[in-house]
C-alpha cells in the first residue's frame, strides 16, 4: 500500500518519490537512444524496487545534446516542486554530464535546491562539505 496510510515496520524506510532521467551516448539514431534507454530503465526500475524508490516520471534526454540536458535538469527541477518529488534518480551520473566538474555543478544545484541525487552505480550523491557559519556569512555579502 503507497500513500500516507502506509504503516512502517522493523527496518522498512519510508518511500522517496523521484524523477528519473534517461540517457543514452547516442546523438544520432532516435530508434537507437530509444532503445538504449528502455535497457537503461529497466535497470533503474530494480535498482528503484530495490531501495524504496518510487518514479513518479520519467524525462528522456534522446538524442539532444548536453547543453540541452542543463535545460533538462532545470524543467526536472520545476516539475519536482509540482510533483512533490524529493529526488532525481539516473542511471549514471555522467551519462547527464560531459566531465567531472559538470557533474559536480548539477549535484549541487539539485541538492541546492533541497533534493536528493541517486545513481544506480553511485548510490546516493552527495556534496560532503563543510562550511562555518563565518564563510557562509562572508559569501552572502
Amino acid at each position: 500500500m503507497r500513500g500516507k496510510g502506509k504503516i512502517l515496520y522493523g527496518n522498512a524506510k519510508p518511500e522517496v518519490r523521484c524523477v528519473v532521467i534517461l540517457s543514452s551516448n547516442e546523438t544520432e539514431d532516435w530508434q537507437k537512444a530509444e532503445r538504449k534507454e528502455n535497457k537503461r530503465l529497466r535497470r533503474i526500475n530494480e535498482y528503484a524496487d530495490a531501495h524504496g524508490l518510487v518514479p513518479v516520471k520519467i524525462v528522456r534526454r534522446g538524442c539532444f545534446g548536453f547543453i540541452e540536458t542543463r535545460r533538462l535538469i532545470d524543467d526536472v527541477l520545476k516539475d519536482m516542486r509540482r510533483l512533490k518529488a524529493e529526488g532525481i534518480l539516473v542511471d549514471n551520473i555522467m551519462s547527464i554530464s560531459y566531465g567531472e566538474a559538470d557533474a559536480y555543478s548539477k549535484i549541487g544545484k539539485i541538492r541546492e535546491a533541497g533534493y536528493r541525487v541517486f545513481s544506480v552505480f553511485e548510490g546516493e550523491l552527495k556534496l560532503k562539505l563543510h562550511m562555518p557559519e563565518s564563510e557562509v556569512k562572508n559569501n552572502e555579502v
